[in-house]
Formats: C-alpha cells, structure tokens, sequence
C-alpha cells in the first residue's frame, strides 16, 4: 500500500480496489432498488465503476453496471455519498469518502432488481479523468427479499384474514397478514425520537355483511405478531391496535392475531360472523416542546392561542384561554396519519356504512384527480370503486371527514397537532414541513409529468399552484416515491417522515376557539355524540371551529406555510375540490 510519487506534484495514492461497504456480503432481503456503497484508497480522488450481475462469474450481458467517469446518473439512479452530490462526469469522490450509487425507487425510471434473487456485486475505480482502472474488488453476493408495489409509497394492505379459536368467554382469534413500506424507526436532528406504526381496526358483520349490519369490533388483551420489526399495542379503549415498528425497513410484513371480544363488540352469534380487518399507515409523533406560529402568521385572528406572537409550548398547560385540561396541544405523543386519508381508504369507508348514508357522502364527482365512482346496481359493499386507491382523497366535506374519522376510530386534529407534526422539537421554526427552501424560487423546481398520474405539475416540495394541465390531486407521497432525485427537502417530507403536510388538498383541524377536548372516533359513522364542533343534520351552518391547514393543489406558495391557518368559513357540508384531510389519535 505504498505511494508512488510524481516529480514535481503531490503523492498520489496508488490505485487499489476499493473496498465494499454495503450490502454486506450474502446479506438477505436487500431491497429491490439498492444503495451500493464503496470507500476507496484514504487520499485519493476517483470515480467508480460498479457492475451487478446474476452470476458469480459476471458473464456478458450484465444485469447492471454504472461507470461514474461517464455518466454520474441515469434512468436507473444517482451517485451520491459522503462530499455531496455528483451531476457531472468530470466530479469526483475523495477515497476517504464513502461513495453510493442508489437506484431510484420507481419502475417508470428503472429496471428494479427482482424480488427473492441472489446477485453479486464488484467495483472498480479510475482516476477522475477515468483513463485509468485499479482491479476489481473481491464480489459480494447478497439476496433480494419480497417487496410491496414501489410507487405510490403509501401501500400498505391486509390480506388472508382468518377467524378461529372461538371461546366460551366470548373471545375468537382474528389472524391476518399485513404489509407495510418505508416504515421508519429514527431520530430527528434534534432528538425526537419517532417511529412509523400500522393502525389496525377490524369490521364485522353477523348478517353476513349485508346493509346496515356491520359494526366495529373492539379487541381485548393478548394478540401476537411473527417475525419481529414491530410491537403490538392494544389501544386503550379497545377499538384497534397499533403495530409500532422497531426498526427501519424498505417493506416490512408479519401474520398477526388479535383477539376479538366479540361479546363486548355485541357479537352474539359467533358462527355466524365475518369481519374486515383495514390499516392505516401512522406516525408516532414524540413528547417533547416545539415552536408554535413561527414567524408570527398574519392568520392569528381567529383566538388562536398565543396571539400574533411566535411561542414556545413547552408543556401539557400551554393550552388556548379556557380550554378544557387535556386540550391536545401537541406536546404529548400522539398518533398522526402518515398520508392524507387516501380515496383506497375512503371507499372502504363507503362500502361498509349503511347505503343511504354514503350516497351522501359520496363525492359526487370525478373532477380535480377524484376517481372513486358509484356503481348502483352493484350490490352492497361494492357499490363504490377508486379509479385510483392511492389519490390524495378530495371534495371532502367537513362532515365527510368526520364520519370517516369516527368510523376509523380517530379523531380530528387540533392546529397545535398539526405544527408540531410539521416541525422537528424546539428549537425549529421552518417555515414549511421540509425546512426553509422557498419552493418558488428554487431553480430546479420546473414541472414534470408524473409517472401514471396524467399532466403536469410541480417536480418539488409539493403540489400547489395550479400548474396548467395538472389542477389535480396526485397519489399520496408522490414527492416520497423516488419517482426521480429529490433532495430530502424536494420531498416535501416533514421531520418525522410525514408526506403532503403541505399541497395537494387542505388539511382540516381544529383551532384554538374550540375549547373542548375532542374524543377518539368511536367505530361508526355517527358523531352526534362526540365531542367534536358538529351539527346533528342540515341546515349547514358555518364552522368557525375549523381551520384549513397545509394549501392544496391549487394554492400559491404562502399557503403551505405551517403557521397559517385561515378558518374555514364556508359549510360543514360543502364539498370542495381542494379540502382532503387526515385525523390524529390520542394513545
């Protein structure tokens, strides 16, 4: 490992194999667009060329292979590491640095690695005029696993529900397997400890899921999940269960069992039951102080707490005068949907409240990106069909959402909730979910056509300003999907791993003139009896509770500011194409 040394110039190192990092060798259940990761020769400047193959001997045609010295990306991915960002064939990585190539995520810019495979993988590395090769490094091999859809993100589903094991205390095993992408257990830069968790609720029905007949089943105590990656966690009133994931995965799965107390469900004839088990993609948001109107929004007028002024709420108290104790203020943990509620999980929503009552909170229509579709002569519980599943959900009234959210078991977010999901804890105080970048004046932010979605809209940050030919929602996390680069702040993505906090459809939530504190939803899609602002039936009156946070898809850039908060000052029944929403619950 000497040096060769040059007259007249610096020492230069000589040129070894670099050496692998990443995966490991025979590792299993690599993802199926992988990070290549390499370090080379401490004091040298080079550029890599990597080759992947699905033989050890590496015979023509390779599967892959990425030479940086002509080309620092392509349809396949984007050479990163270390000391930046490469864009150039003539930029080079210094070989203390470690160097990555990672695949973008979606199918439409590559050719994914297939799932269940085993590959190997070497490297080599020039001098950056790339006129000179080192040998290749010793192979690794390593396996891929299974993977869920890539893009959208937000995929996350159910599948082989089985009933069993039914006892005479009135319990019976409700196992299930469940799926879940991009879970996330970390840390924020300024330590907030946050993970990614599966909210699970489960329907029955004893008349064999005919109309008006299914209920919410409230689970009871015990319950198991295989393979690891997540802890099970009962709620406390019994009317689903979080599975918290314990560590960070590109997919994770597991077969789950619950156990139903259908006694307490009001399930009397056991062998007559059959049940629907739904998921929720949600964030754990941590316990912890945060910045609270920063900047001072000129939106303050509405008995928001802290007036006009930027404040710190830095304990459970620091609640709007004469607001109830307990008034969710964003300063304890709390669960918060990862995604805007999606038109998939709408139209589950739809499917299983009585006829009558989802005729009226159908949509409607099929305008601005809305897909889900009536069918009346279908039967009962397939009479409503999303075009698009994962599409931002829109033309959601505030009574829409609410019915949806009680009948998740949720509850509606309160304005406080909202920023501090928004934001990382004190000290931050960015002006949008993904820091201080102003997304109009970023020079790269252009437009593209997204893959599957139809028009154009904005490459970055988010969907906002009526971009001609996209007046539209997109899916869910589409700045999250990989579709092509972005930088983490081109996501759009919140601290704690949150998409579309801002763009694609207003958020509605609660602000700081509702003094009550809000319940958790309580399975059905009745909510007279919560204690939430709502009115029994129509006549529509004006829902000065109700904020509209985040802007949508057709608003200028002051709106996806998380301090602003414009009340809402048209109709509890009003359906409009840019409000969609999310809810919160409380442990």
């Amino acid at each position: 490992m000497g040096w060769l040394l040059c007259a007249g110039s610096a020492p230069v190192a000589a040129q070894l194999p670099p050496a692998l990092v990443a995966p490991e060798d025979s590792a299993t259940g690599v993802s199926q667009t992988p990070s290549f990761a390499m370090t080379a020769t401490p004091g040298s400047t080079v550029q890599y060329y990597i080759q992947v193959d699905d033989e050890s001997g590496f015979n023509p045609p390779l599967v892959y292979q990425f030479n940086q010295a002509e080309s620092q990306s392509s349809l396949t991915g984007k050479f990163t590491g270390q000391d930046g960002t490469y864009s150039t064939a003539s930029d080079a990585f210094l070989g203390a640095s470690t160097a990555t190539f990672t695949f973008y995520s979606s199918v439409t810019y590559s050719v994914p690695l297939s799932p269940n495979t085993q590959y190997w993988y070497k490297a080599s590395v020039t001098t950056d005029g790339g006129t000179t090769y080192s040998p290749y490094s010793a192979s690794r091999s390593f396996t891929t696993g299974e993977f869920a859809q890539q893009s959208p993100i937000n995929n996350a589903s159910v599948s082989s529900v089985v009933l069993s094991s039914p006892t005479a205390a009135g319990t019976m095993n409700v196992t299930f397997h469940i799926r879940s992408n991009n879970v996330i257990n970390a840390v924020t830069p300024n330590g907030g400890a946050y993970n990614t968790a599966d909210w699970v609720i489960v329907k029955f029905s004893t008349s064999a899921g005919a109309d008006w007949s299914w209920e919410h089943a409230k689970l009871t105590s015990g319950g198991s999940l295989e393979g690891g990656g997540a802890t099970l966690t009962l709620a406390s009133d019994n009317m689903g269960a979080f599975l918290n994931h314990t560590a960070s995965a590109s997919l994770w799965s597991s077969t789950v069992t619950l156990i139903w107390d259908y006694k307490a469900s009001g399930a009397l004839v056991k062998d007559s039951a059959i049940v629907k088990v739904f998921t929720i993609p949600m964030v754990k948001i941590p316990q912890g102080s945060f910045v609270y109107n920063a900047g001072g929004s000129i939106y303050s007028a509405f008995n928001n707490y802290g007036g006009p002024d930027q404040v710190t709420v830095g304990s459970v108290n620091d609640i709007p005068n004469n607001a109830a104790p307990g008034w969710p203020n964003g300063f304890s943990s709390f669960y918060i949907m990862r995604y805007p509620i999606t038109q998939g999980l709408y139209t589950n929503f739809l499917n299983t409240i009585p006829d009558a009552q989802a005729e009226i909170q159908d949509p409607e229509t099929t305008a601005n990106g809305q897909t889900i579709v009536r069918y009346p002569g279908n039967a009962y519980g397939a009479k409503y069909a999303a075009g698009e599943p994962a599409r931002v959900m829109n033309y959601l009234s505030n009574w829409d959402l609410w019915r949806f959210l009680s009948w998740a078991a949720l509850r509606p977010i309160t304005e406080m909730e909202y920023q501090k999901a928004a934001r990382d804890l004190f000290p931050d105080a960015r002006t949008y979910p993904w820091g201080d970048d102003d997304p109009a004046d970023d020079a790269t932010t252009g437009t593209y056509a997204p893959p599957n979605e139809g028009g154009t809209h904005k490459k970055h940050y988010a969907n906002f300003r009526n971009v001609s030919g996209g007046n539209k929602v997109l899916n869910a996390g589409r700045y999250m999907s990989g579709d092509i680069y972005r930088t983490l702040a081109q996501t759009g993505a919140a601290p704690y791993g949150l998409a579309d906090m801002s763009g694609q459809a207003y958020n509605q939530g609660l602000n700081c003139s509702f003094l009550q504190v809000p319940d958790n939803g309580n399975g059905t899609h009745y909510i007279s009896t919560l204690n939430w602002p709502t009115t029994a039936a129509p006549p529509a009156t004006d829902s000065t509770y109700i904020s509209i946070l985040g802007g949508g898809y057709s608003s200028d850039r002051v709106f996806l500011e998380i301090s602003l908060r414009p009340t809402r000052s048209f109709s509890l029944y009003y359906k409009e194409g840019i409000v969609g929403g999310r809810g919160v619950r409380s442990p």
